[in-house]
């Protein structure tokens, strides 16, 4: 009586054992009960599950003849841990996470003669792909979160539930409800990643990083090191070794993203292929991610049988595996569209297989395209700064001459003054400089690259024997810039104050010598402290000159027309001699003695002292231009501006002066604010008290050149200065106006 009892407890707890087996696997008890009960619409795992997706671990992948098992790390990177270990494809892992959370049912086809004779049609026996994926327990064990056979594409399209799109569906089974054979259609489709076998599935990238986090890059190329470092992402790459000099941040950007876009078209375990002694080129990235390198190998490139595609391996410090990366396009097309297509058709392959092998090559990235080299990554500008950090420069010879000297007074925007260059010319003040030609020269000395390197020296190696080689030891120019202050700001007492950090002049040499090596005369540079000499395009060496009329202002007369008190227009019989007042905007005047007041057109005449206010010469002309000369023997007209200068150089002393004598304390804001009182009689008085004036005569003469049928010009002249200048056809006949009504 005793032995039923026991045998009834024995397999009841069997069947609690079985039970809680089956639960530690499948996560659920459908796999003990039978069918799951599934409805068009309803996800293909229940809501509660697909939020399990985020602590998945642990996944399997199977196809009819390979099985990969894949395991996440601690820092969320997905391993291939069978059959060799290596990275799983990022991709990869999307697709499959994002098509198992987000598939939804479609239909359940019914288990019948018509369905088990079409088995083929959907793939889920003849073509499988099976996936589990499964997380921990919090017993040192896994269970399973969803399990599913993927077939065939199915040939249905599904709502993708905003009304508008469609998705692709799938032929699906899935064992995780229970020993359920039935085939759905789901939403969703991943057999594409599927494509090329399961070892595909590997991450064919064999470097991943952050191109922001990357502080320092080693190139070891064929035994020679280059070095390039930089202090921030915000900053620019330099050369450190084997010289020091700035790097081409282009390039080095360049250089960094196609490592990050190599693409592999075989992985292999490394025990398995058999790899040359020594690496042709290594590349060791460093960065913000800690003391370890990222690094890569390449090997020498060699082609296979039958296949005239350039492959090299390579391998990667993280990783243990050997890629294979095309070295070089298999053929490379040059010339029109027509002559590609043409190529393309007489190839000893499929016309469409060769078209669709050239359009996937312009999206490759070959290891040949890699820049490597010193010639390449280097910075090929003279002068690596920028024209707006400028503040003031000067260019002088050593052979005596003063030289020219620039400033840059600085505008107010919030007044809308605009910056204003000014030069001055051996011992001469300051004057206005052109600024067109001026922002031409410093773009010319920072952007028009130099047409190569002809030296370097080692780092902390004397110059000297390499600057006498190139006569810079005795530069025929001599150029100094000094950059604008640099604003910082700090905190002090709690607040936050601007601070100006002075940033140090910059000295370039040049000179105009014969080439060591070929004998041939050009022009060479180095900056003062740097390890380089430079042959420099004619480009810019074209705008180094110490004449003072190749930096003055274009603008032939600056006046306002307040001071104008009369012009005189000497080009017809008689000359034409007009008298302005400027308060009343009012015009009388003289032809040949005769009062023409009445027949003066005002309009024209207060616009011709505008076009002689924004009159711009062509070019400035040394003193003693013959051509010019002769040409003003021979004057076609002469305009004549009678001014009346007001000095205010005065004012400042004349306030300070009669605020003193009428005892002003008044600097409260609100004081400062108001014109009232002593103030304002102080701003009146100063308006309408008699100021200094001086007069002033600017003479103009105008001549034609010698006519060229295509660009013909004037010569002009500034009688009281001397000063010769061109301007153009138009301007001059401008200036030959007719300011009388008939």
């Amino acid at each position: 009586m005793r032995l039923l009892p026991t045998i009834l407890l024995s397999l009841v707890a069997a069947g609690a054992i079985t039970l809680s087996t089956f639960l530690a696997v499948d996560g659920n008890l459908a796999r003990i009960t039978g069918w799951y009960r599934f409805e068009p619409g309803m996800p293909l795992f229940a809501l509660e599950k697909t939020g399990e997706l985020n602590e998945v671990c642990w996944m399997r992948i199977k196809d009819l003849h390979d099985e990969i098992v894949c395991a996440k790390d601690e820092n969320g990177v997905w391993w291939i841990i069978r059959p060799f270990k290596d990275k799983l494809s990022p991709a990869a892992v999307q697709a499959i996470f994002a098509f198992t959370a987000n598939a939804r049912l479609v239909d359940t086809l019914p288990l019948n003669n018509i369905t088990r004779s079409n088995m083929r049609e959907f793939g889920v026996e003849t073509a499988p792909h099976t996936i589990v994926l499964k997380k921990p327990d919090g017993a040192d064990s896994l269970t399973t979160v969803a399990r599913y056979t993927l077939g065939s594409t199915s040939p249905w399209l599904a709502d993708a539930g905003d009304g508008e799109s469609l998705l692709p569906t799938t032929y699906l089974r899935t064992s995780f409800y229970g020993r359920d054979k039935r085939i759905h259609v789901v939403s969703g489709n991943i057999l594409n990643i599927f494509k090329d076998g399961l070892e595909a599935l590997r991450d064919s990238s064999p470097l991943q990083f952050d191109v922001e986090q990357i502080r320092g890059i080693t190139i070891t190329n064929e035994g020679k090191q280059l070095k390039i470092h930089r202090i921030s992402a915000e900053t620019s790459w330099n050369i450190t070794d084997p010289v020091i000099t700035g790097a081409d941040d282009d390039n080095v950007q360049k250089l960094l993203l196609n490592l990050l876009n190599l693409k592999a078209v075989r992985v292999e375990d490394a025990i398995e292929v058999k790899l040359p002694e020594t690496p042709m080129c290594t590349i060791a990235l460093e960065g913000t991610w800690g003391e370890t390198p990222r690094e890569i190998r390449i090997y020498s490139p060699f082609s296979q049988e039958g296949n005239d595609q350039q492959y090299c391996y390579a391998v990667v410090n993280d990783r243990p595996v050997v890629f294979t990366l095309e070295s070089e396009p298999a053929v490379r097309h040059k010339g029109s569209y027509a002559r590609l297509i043409k190529a393309i058709c007489e190839l000893p392959v499929l016309p469409r297989k060769a078209m669709a092998q050239v359009r996937m090559s312009q999206q490759r990235v070959y290891v040949s395209e890699l820049p490597q080299t010193l010639e390449a990554l280097r910075s090929m500008k003279f002068a690596d700064i920028e024209e707006k950090d400028i503040s003031r420069f000067s260019l002088r010879t050593t052979r005596g001459h003063a030289g020219i000297r620039a400033l840059l007074v600085p505008g107010d925007e919030e007044s809308k003054v605009e910056d204003t260059w000014m030069f001055a010319a051996a011992n001469t003040k300051y004057s206005k400089a052109d600024a067109a030609g001026v922002s031409r020269f410093l773009k010319g000395l920072s952007q028009i690259p130099v047409e190569a390197i002809v030296a370097d020296a080692a780092p902390g190696q004397d110059m000297t024997p390499l600057l006498a080689e190139y006569g810079l030891n005795a530069p025929d120019y001599v150029l100094s810039i000094q950059p604008r202050p640099c604003m910082l700001r700090a905190t002090l007492f709690g607040q936050d104050l601007p601070m100006v950090k002075d940033r140090s002049p910059r000295t370039f040499l040049l000179r105009r010598y014969a080439d060591p090596a070929s004998g041939k005369r050009a022009w060479f540079g180095t900056e003062m402290g740097s390890n380089s000499i430079s042959r420099l395009s004619t480009k810019f060496t074209r705008m180094l000159s110490l004449r003072a009329e190749k930096w003055k202002d274009r603008h032939l007369l600056e006046f306002p027309l307040s001071a104008v008190r009369s012009l005189t227009l000497d080009f017809q019989k008689a000359p034409l001699v007009l008298n302005y007042e400027y308060m009343g905007e009012t015009w009388s005047g003289t032809l040949g003695g005769e009062d023409v007041t009445p027949r003066i057109n005002p309009y024209r005449a207060t616009y011709y002292l505008r076009r002689l206010q924004n009159l711009k010469v062509s070019q400035w002309l040394d003193p003693e231009d013959e051509d010019a000369l002769r040409a003003l023997n021979n004057l076609a007209f002469r305009v004549k501006l009678d001014l009346e200068i007001t000095d205010y150089s005065d004012a400042e002393s004349t306030v300070i002066e009669q605020e003193s004598d009428a005892g002003i304390i008044n600097d409260t804001p609100e004081g400062m604010l108001q014109e009232h009182g002593d103030d304002a009689d102080i701003l009146r008085s100063l308006a309408t008290m008699e100021r200094k004036t001086h007069r002033e005569t600017r003479t103009l003469e105008i001549a034609p050149a010698a006519y060229d049928s295509e660009r013909p010009f004037f010569y002009g002249r500034m009688v009281e200065t001397g000063q010769l200048f061109i301007i153009p056809f138009e301007e001059a006949q401008s200036l030959a106006g007719d300011f009388l009504d008939m």
